[in-house]
């Protein structure tokens, strides 16, 4: 009996022990594909999603000009101290140095049937900030038309959207700097261009309605809209581009005292009363073109662009608005300017040669800028004192500039590149301009050289 028993429970767990098996091994397969499953979707996500960025970790040294400033184009660190300034007086064209990360870019990109999600941040020793932050769709049925919001760059010409980790100069031109800070701005755009199997692929227009405050908080119900239509197309080993851009926007006026040229001095224009609180108009109109030639003297590329029109400004700058703080006085002066507007007639542009050495690593590069904020008024009119009733003086705002600078680029590898540059900017004189920190009796000492390593992934 006992052995009978014994039998029945022995049997008994081999089977337990069989049938437990069997289930094990079923849920292990169903895991095992599970898994699988679970690899192959991640896989697929990650290709949708890219990360990249760069680091330009950089050294600057600017000669201090007499009324105590460094190079507009020196991005790292402070700018001169009572001592350095204090040397200058003494030893004319002393100069001072920093180290700074001038960009520390990272972006992330997630593409999925034709919409795409952009989130780009700038971190430096400065702080961090987000650069960009759009979303983007492709129409599905003829992919002609995209649709983009959001925070992105403005489609104005070629060097602004030209990435600053490809760029052969440290920066942009001044008169990019000066009209486009922070070259982004908020807003909405369409893009038409046809696939890339259509020969209409050569061509492209961009048109967007902006906020006009940069990086700012948006503050005005009248939007700026900006429109830039290229061409471009390759024969043989040569590649061509032409474009053409238009700027609408708009300034608000916030007292109401609006001025504009008239015989070299700023003349008061239209009713006191219909002019507060109102907008001023600043239109541009922009040409850019770009030629490359590959032969074996080396990839050799010509750009350059011209802008002309009218920019609303103080009387103290003719720099666009750039709120990257919700203004002081928001419900009545959502402004930049927050006193008197004038307006001024402007011009300038760039061209730029870079010319790779044979098939090494090295490159040179030459490029010449100039920047006129006010061309209704030159030499020594500018600052010269006006008595008229309802005229202002021109001033230092109004000197234009023209900067020649010199590069030396070595790409080490498709990763890290090194940049050796040198800005020798000249400025226009005025025999008026003689005052102790703004002197323009001569030209300022303020070149700059920049020394500049980049990481990119």
């Amino acid at each position: 009996m006992k052995l009978k028993s014994f039998t029945i429970i022995a049997l008994g767990l081999i089977c337990t022990t069989f049938a437990f098996s069997q289930e094990e091994k079923i849920d292990t397969l169903a895991l095992h594909e599970q898994r699988i499953s679970l690899v192959e979707d991640g896989l697929l996500q990650v290709k949708k999603l890219k990360i990249s960025g760069y680091i330009q970790s950089e050294w600057q040294m600017s000669q201090i000009d007499v009324n105590g400033n460094g190079s507009q184009d020196m991005k790292v660190g402070l700018g001169a101290n009572a001592g350095e300034k204090a040397n200058a007086v003494t030893n004319p064209g002393a100069t001072f140095s920093r180290f700074g990360v001038r960009r520390g870019r990272l972006k992330a990109t997630y593409t999925d049937n034709g919409c795409t999600g952009v989130f780009y941040i700038d971190a430096s020793e400065k702080g961090v900030i987000i650069k960009e932050a759009y979303a983007s769709a492709l129409d599905p049925w003829a992919g002609i038309l995209t649709l983009k919001g959001g925070l992105f760059n403005r489609p104005f010409g070629y060097e602004i959207e030209y990435s600053s980790s490809s760029r052969e100069s440290p920066e942009r031109s001044r008169i990019i700097q000066t009209l486009f800070p922070n070259e982004r701005d908020l807003g909405a755009m369409i893009t038409l261009q046809a696939p890339k199997t259509s020969p209409w692929n050569v061509l492209k227009l961009d048109l967007g309605l902006l906020g006009g405050n940069a990086m700012g908080t948006d503050s005005k119900t009248p939007k700026d809209l900006i429109g830039h239509l290229n061409y471009v197309n390759s024969v043989g080993n040569i590649k061509y581009g032409l474009g053409a851009s238009f700027y609408n926007g708009y300034i608000f006026q916030a007292t109401k005292n609006v001025y504009s040229m008239t015989n070299n001095v700023f003349k008061a224009v239209g009713d006191s009363a219909s002019n507060f609180n109102q907008y001023a108009n600043r239109q541009y109109y922009g040409f850019d073109g770009q030629f490359s030639l590959s032969s074996d003297l080396g990839l050799t590329t010509i750009r350059g662009e011209y802008i002309f029109g009218t920019q609303p400004g103080s009387s103290s700058s003719s720099s666009s608005p750039d709120l990257t703080v919700k203004p002081t006085g928001y419900a009545t002066a959502p402004s930049l300017n927050t006193g008197d507007n004038y307006n001024r007639n402007f011009a300038g542009g760039y061209v730029i040669l870079s010319q790779d050495i044979a098939d090494t690593k090295h490159s040179l590069t030459v490029k010449y800028d100039w920047y006129d904020p006010n061309t209704k008024v030159s030499g020594n009119n500018i600052g010269a004192a006006t008595t008229a009733a309802g005229t202002k003086a021109t001033s230092k705002a109004d000197i234009a500039y023209s900067t020649i600078g010199l590069g030396y680029l070595y790409r080490m590898n498709s990763n890290v590149k090194f940049m050796v540059y040198y800005d020798m900017p000249v400025n226009e004189t005025s025999s008026a301009l003689n005052v102790k920190g703004s002197d323009f009796t001569k030209k300022l000492a303020a070149n700059l050289l920049t020394v500049r390593m980049q990481f990119k992934f």
